[in-house]
């Protein structure tokens, strides 16, 4: 294994392990805690017949639920993905997969991919990219990533915080937006724009609406916060490091993301993620207008047990999300939205 290679993976490592810290979550700063549900005591409705369908990317599907990207290209990613995928095939969810970016100079690395995608054909599968890469990659090479991975959909993450933070970093976004028009116009599939855990301004939800992407993904503050996780990875005294916590609360929340993107009523769908914990939160954010969730932390927390546990923590959010239904009198997704007090 190269030096470049070794050091990636020890970064993904590093990743992985701090964003399980409970000092990384930003959930001090989790609005959806502000959040209540409108209580219907008499829901003229049979909880059996109640349904949690959605619309994703033009097609009708069973579940709203997506395990948001996480990891990729390290040693233990693939007993981690592997248990991700089985509980998702099971229980009908969607994936998003870890970034894609070593397999632009690596091309063993899409062999991870190659036995889950066998053993775990039913899965629906979201590529993952990084604006910085998207910007200097040839889309070419972009395909290539879509077609090694049969993806139904490819994400492009921004993370401005944490690529100023992380001693690798990349922050050159310069030519962002230009890149960004350029793959909707040319991608084999849905390209949805994806932060990781700072959220969306109003102005920047408004130009994506102009570029015709198919989702945006808020992944808002309040849960895992990768400025405070690049600032754990340097050393105390460094200025990376004492950088990190003057922006340990930077971000807009979940909440006030998806609020902002729903009053544009956008050509896109609108995602939420970003700290959330379980199937009430979930209910709320539909609530406020998202027709995807999407869940990260507890679902790494659970994949590094095994499969069985992924799966029983996504029947209990799915049950949570039902009794949510029920209990404000909602027969349906839709049915839910506005239903806050």
């Amino acid at each position: 294994m190269t030096h470049e290679y070794s050091q990636f993976e020890q970064r993904k490592q590093d990743h992985m392990q701090f964003a399980l810290d409970a000092q990384n979550q930003a959930i001090e700063m989790n609005m959806l805690d502000k959040i209540n549900l409108r209580h219907e005591a008499l829901p003229d409705l049979n909880f059996v017949d109640l349904s949690i369908k959605t619309n994703r990317l033009g097609r009708d599907v069973e579940k709203p639920f997506l395990v948001s990207s996480m990891t990729a290209g390290h040693q233990q990613a693939e007993m981690i993905n592997r248990h991700l995928l089985e509980a998702c095939q099971q229980m009908d969810w969607a994936m998003g997969v870890g970034s894609q970016r070593r397999e632009l100079t690596d091309p063993e690395a899409a062999l991870e991919w190659q036995p889950l995608k066998r053993d775990f054909p039913n899965v629906s599968l979201f590529g993952n990219l990084g604006i910085a890469q998207l910007i200097e990659t040839p889309l070419d090479r972009i395909q290539r990533l879509i077609d090694a991975l049969s993806a139904d959909a490819l994400i492009i993450h921004c993370n401005p915080l944490q690529e100023l933070i992380q001693p690798e970093g990349t922050p050159q976004f310069k030519g962002c937006w230009d890149a960004i028009a350029a793959l909707v116009k040319v991608c084999s599939v849905p390209v949805i724009v994806k932060e990781t855990g700072c959220g969306f301004s109003l102005p920047t939800l408004t130009k994506l609406n102009d570029l015709g992407v198919a989702a945006v993904d808020v992944s808002g503050l309040g849960g895992t916060h990768w400025g405070r996780i690049e600032g754990q990875r340097n050393p105390a005294d460094s200025l990376l490091h004492r950088a990190a916590l003057t922006y340990r609360n930077w971000g807009v929340d979940t909440v006030t993301s998806i609020k902002h993107a729903s009053g544009l009523k956008p050509c896109y769908e609108i995602w939420g993620s970003g700290g959330v914990r379980h199937g009430l939160d979930a209910a709320k954010l539909f609530a406020l207008g998202v027709s995807t969730v999407g869940f990260a932390k507890p679902m790494l927390e659970a994949a590094l047990q095994g499969s069985r546990d992924v799966i029983d923590l996504m029947q209990l959010i799915e049950y949570e999300l039902k009794i949510a239904l029920f209990c404000t009198g909602s027969e349906c997704l839709a049915d839910l939205k506005g239903k806050i007090c």
